[in-house]
């Protein structure tokens, strides 16, 4: 915080050496000297429930002058967390000056009319406060002028003497500036409503609890701040679109399968020329997307492109037709295999919060035309939804196995259910699946396949067999892709089937398969 507005705080002990409670008497003095934000003067004891934290409760004349009354407003101050109490100057038993010392609460005398002493607490509170509202104006002046949303809160956390400040997304943090307090904090939120305002966003301010900072001037603090950080967060939204509208366009041009990409450079010579794009610069394609297809939810494109700045802040990322597209620029393989580390590290926490995945094209020597890279990337990023959210692959790592990603396994259950029922009502079904699946994957070798399930070969030849009585298809080479990738299927079914019994079901031997 500024260095004028530590000024404005106000506390009891400096108010007790030089303020409006010089003329009190101290009957108990707690060890920490409590912050004074408001004042209230107490005719009646109901009166101080309704008091805010860090006041200073001054009893009436009538109520000081008797013991339980002191007593009784000393519990309730307690309860509000208020600064001290003051009451009219008298003998006090040692009673009640205990109970203030049991309950750590300051209890001051007044010499003499406790309204006068409230009185000028009150005008030396309005005097602070006046300071602080010329403070928070200037700070206003300040924030406005930055046109960054990162100069936005470096400026709120240089106000705040370096306080972690950021600007969160459902508990994302998007962007942030300062240092984040290692020991406990107070956490102050402020909703920003971001630069869309159907995304529920909040400026939020980490204040260490052993600092000194003044809490409810921190809020204010960030509530001044608020507009600064939803127009830079605007502005920069927007110059990211018109930066990305040549990836955009790029994601809308078709280069046709078999056609070669000399013959799509060619097609579209001028417009890719026009948009910034060079022949033989090479390229690595990011794709983001959301993990279910099935799944819907706000429109994330401002919050992704700020998380985006944390991994290529000089690549735009483009919404486009099924997500989210970055063509980063690598022109060494290094670059490359960087650039999905970065991902992996600064975003993937985000992408699992927000139910994203992820996928990045191959690095090619050769320069493969821009199409075939966007349509790696967003292969990879499809065929992670399945490893589950939050997930980051890459193409070079999935190669042709990604053809199995886009087979509806519910139709190949389907399948299964019609064609080999003798093998789904089979009460061995696992462990024949499981056989087959296994001699299949190791090319038919049974001593290979034994080894890769810890079991004899005899144990294998027999399951095989019995897998041929059950009506699976192992001799005929035409239907064994078919039998493949019917097994592969029933083999992820039966992984992912829970191992408790459910109690609803009275049925004593289920082989159904899910359809």
């Amino acid at each position: 915080m500024g260095k004028s507005m530590k000024d404005t705080r106000l506390d009891v002990a400096g108010l007790l050496a030089h303020g409006s409670l010089r003329g009190t008497i101290p009957l108990y003095l707690t060890p920490a000297s409590a912050l004074i934000e408001s004042v209230v003067l107490v005719s009646q004891l109901e009166t101080i429930q309704r008091v805010r934290p860090n006041t200073v409760v001054v009893l009436s004349a009538e109520m000081g002058s008797g013991g339980w009354l002191v007593s009784a407003a000393l519990r309730h101050a307690w309860e509000r967390r208020a600064s001290a109490v003051v009451v009219a100057g008298s003998t006090y038993s040692s009673a009640v000056i205990g109970l203030a010392e049991r309950l750590g609460i300051t209890l001051l005398a007044s010499e003499g009319n406790p309204a006068g002493v409230a009185l000028s607490l009150a005008a030396e509170i309005g005097a602070a406060l006046s300071v602080v509202d010329a403070e928070l104006a200037r700070f206003a002046r300040a924030v406005a002028k930055d046109t960054t949303l990162t100069d936005v809160l470096n400026t709120i956390s240089g106000e705040l003497n370096g306080v972690g400040v950021s600007v969160e997304y459902d508990g994302v943090v998007l962007a942030s500036a300062g240092n984040a307090p290692r020991d406990s904090v107070e956490v102050i939120t402020v909703d920003i409503g971001a630069a869309n305002t159907n995304i529920p966003s909040a400026l939020t301010a980490r204040i260490p609890a052993t600092g000194v900072h003044n809490l409810r001037l921190v809020r204010s603090i960030l509530e001044v701040a608020a507009p600064s950080v939803k127009a830079a967060w605007l502005l920069g939204n927007s110059r990211d679109t018109a930066r990305a509208v040549p990836t955009a366009a790029l994601a809308g041009l078709d280069q046709g399968r078999g056609a070669s990409g000399t013959a799509f450079e060619e097609d579209h010579r001028h417009l890719l020329s026009q948009l910034g794009w060079r022949r033989d610069e090479r390229y690595v394609a990011v794709w983001i997307c959301l993990g279910d297809s099935k799944a819907s939810g706000h429109d994330l494109t401002a919050v992704l492109r700020l998380l985006w700045r944390k991994v290529a802040a000089r690549s735009p990322l483009a919404e486009v037709d099924g997500g989210w597209l970055a063509l980063v620029p690598a022109a060494h393989e290094a670059v490359a295999a960087q650039l999905e580390l970065r991902l992996r590290a600064r975003l993937q926490p985000a992408l699992a919060e927000l139910g994203l995945v992820a996928g990045l094209s191959r690095w090619a020597e050769d320069a493969p035309p821009l199409p075939s890279i966007i349509q790696e990337a967003r292969l990879a990023a499809v065929s992670a939804g399945s490893a589950g959210q939050g997930t980051v692959l890459g193409f070079a790592g999935l190669g042709v196995t990604a053809a199995t990603t886009f087979v509806d396994k519910d139709t190949v259950a389907l399948v299964a259910e019609l064609t080999l029922p003798r093998l789904m009502r089979s009460p061995d079904r696992e462990a024949i699946v499981a056989a087959v699946g296994a001699f299949l994957d190791h090319r038919g070798s049974v001593s290979l396949a034994a080894a890769a399930l810890d079991v004899h070969r005899n144990t294998l030849q027999a399951r095989l067999g019995r897998a041929r009585e059950l009506g699976v298809p192992l001799d005929n080479p035409s239907e064994l892709l078919s039998v493949h990738l019917i097994l592969d299927v029933l083999r992820t079914s039966a992984r992912r089937k829970p191992t408790t019994k459910d109690p609803h079901n009275t049925r004593k031997d289920s082989h159904e398969f899910p359809v």
